[in-house]
């Protein structure tokens, strides 16, 4: 069992383990990432409070997605963002939604021990990090320890946890509360995505309870999530993703609690949260 502490936010750091990314690509984007640096120098206190708050009460989705190994819910690599798809994010908003998408995936294909599926993911979210202009958090010998541990699950899930506290500091001290709240928002979605999905596509289970109550919980992590995000709810595109999480959060409020929810609603929320997820992973 990977430690909780571990579980959270690996979508910011996994995405710094190996590759080397394009120069040019960088610096075409760059003038996007100091203007989005600018205008989130202005965030105030509370907002950045809030901010911590979020990050300290939404575990990563490592949490759902551990439910659904121990559920012997089978793996469904067709239900991940195709690494294919990292060329179509080419805005900072894109991007930052991206490097949390990918995150989750990285993190169901080592919950689900898939270590074949991860070397094109770790490449995918070190580029979008990189190319987002968030520091390098990894050292030769952090690098080595990722070669060494490539293929056990709770070393791996440690190594990233061991960089994790040195890019959240970078984030908050440039003051990008907003770019980090996107990669939150699109690692939350995709984690309760790939949850939904691939129970609604594994009817009758026996563990069907487990399920229930894990994705019954993602409501209050979803109140959090949209009361960050009404800070900037004046720009583009926080004010799109805020009324699409708020119809999400409308359907929650109308499904029965924990283990009594049944498969017609987990199908409904299935539904609702896809339609999110795909504007995220076709570049919104």
């Amino acid at each position: 069992m990977v430690p909780k502490k571990i579980l959270l936010s690996v979508s910011l750091i996994a995405s710094l383990f190996y590759s080397c990314s394009d120069d040019n690509s960088s610096k075409e984007i760059q003038n996007i990432v100091d203007t989005t640096a600018q205008k989130n120098d202005t965030v105030d206190s509370f907002t950045q409070f809030k901010y911590d708050m979020v990050i300290s009460n939404i575990p990563f989705p490592f949490e759902m997605l551990d439910k659904l190994y121990s559920a012997k819910i089978p793996f469904s690599q067709m239900s991940m963002n195709p690494s294919s798809n990292v060329s179509k994010y080419s805005q900072y908003n894109a991007k930052a939604l991206g490097l949390g998408v990918y995150g989750a995936d990285l993190s169901y294909a080592v919950t689900y021990e898939q270590f074949q599926q991860i070397g094109s993911y770790v490449k995918n979210t070190k580029k979008l990090a990189e190319e987002l202009n968030i520091p390098m958090a990894f050292n030769q010998e952090m690098m080595d320890k990722y070669t060494k541990f490539k293929d056990n699950k709770d070393s791996l899930a440690r190594v990233v946890y061991d960089s994790y506290t040195e890019v959240d500091k970078t984030l908050k001290n440039n003051e990008r509360v907003g770019m980090a709240s996107l990669v939150v928002v699109g690692s939350w979605i995709e984690g309760l995505f790939l949850t939904t999905k691939t129970f609604v596509n594994a009817p009758n289970h026996e563990n069907k309870k487990e399920i229930y109550d894990i994705v019954w919980k993602q409501k209050l992590h979803l109140d959090n999530i949209i009361k960050l995000l009404e800070e900037f709810k004046n720009e583009k595109p926080f004010a799109d993703i805020l009324a699409d999480l708020t119809d999400i959060k409308s359907l929650f409020s109308n499904l029965e609690k924990g283990s009594e929810l049944n498969e017609k609603e987990i199908i409904l929320l299935q539904q609702k949260v896809e339609k999110l997820r795909n504007k995220f992973v076709a570049g919104m």
